[in-house]
């Protein structure tokens, strides 16, 4: 009976597993990441302004956008802020194959409830942080990282070989993080931020 229930504990265990690699198979495996050196690249950009226009800038694009402020270090040059958090059915590292295959949630969720399970739902947010630095006359350096983090609460359930002989099992939580690898996304906020920095610099020319 012990061999049993230790079974059924490690099957709830690996079943998201499973059910994630039965929804792969036969379908393209996502992009392999990028190199230390492509990352950087996508990150990175020289942007024409001083440090100060720039960093006030970069706050302002980043308000206007929706992101919540949480860090401003000027001394460091530092900026970092969140979106708002939340409900998903998955976690970080199963969004390529949701955005590649429309039914994919709804096809988790029928698997789940077809095998009587409960499904926990992920807390989902992005944060994203900035770093600007002078790079030469009236031109600074900045770099952006965006990354996606989730989190599951741990999940307790019950479970009984016999009606009699009923046990409460709790699983562990855990958090997946993984950064933003979309090109398009950075070149959208350097060009707001760029943007905004001609701007304020035109605005203050002007007085």
């Amino acid at each position: 009976m012990r061999k049993s229930f230790c079974f059924c504990i490690i099957l709830l265990l690996i079943t998201p597993a499973l059910l994630s690699c039965a929804r792969r198979k036969g379908r393209l495996a996502p992009p392999p990441p990028l190199s230390i050196q492509q990352r950087a690249a996508m990150q990175t950009k020289e942007l024409e302004g001083t440090f100060d226009i720039g960093f006030s800038a970069t706050i302002s694009v980043l308000q206007d956008e929706g992101w919540q402020i949480e860090v401003v270090d000027k001394a460091s040059g530092i900026i970092q802020a969140s979106s708002l958090k939340r409900q998903d059915m998955i976690g970080p590292h199963e969004d390529w194959y949701a955005e590649n295959d429309v039914n994919y949630r709804e096809t988790l969720l029928k698997e789940t409830s077809d095998k009587g399970y409960e499904m926990t739902g992920w807390t989902r947010w992005e944060q994203i942080t900035s770093h600007i630095e002078p790079w030469g006359k009236e031109r600074i350096r900045q770099r952006i990282t965006i990354t996606k983090i989730g989190s599951l609460p741990p999940n307790t359930f019950s479970y009984s070989e016999k009606k009699e002989n009923q046990k409460i099992v709790t699983l562990g939580g855990k958090e997946q993080s993984m950064i933003v690898e979309k090109p398009a996304i950075y070149q959208y906020l350097f060009q707001q931020i760029q943007r905004a920095i001609f701007i304020r610099q035109g605005l203050q020319d002007y007085t």
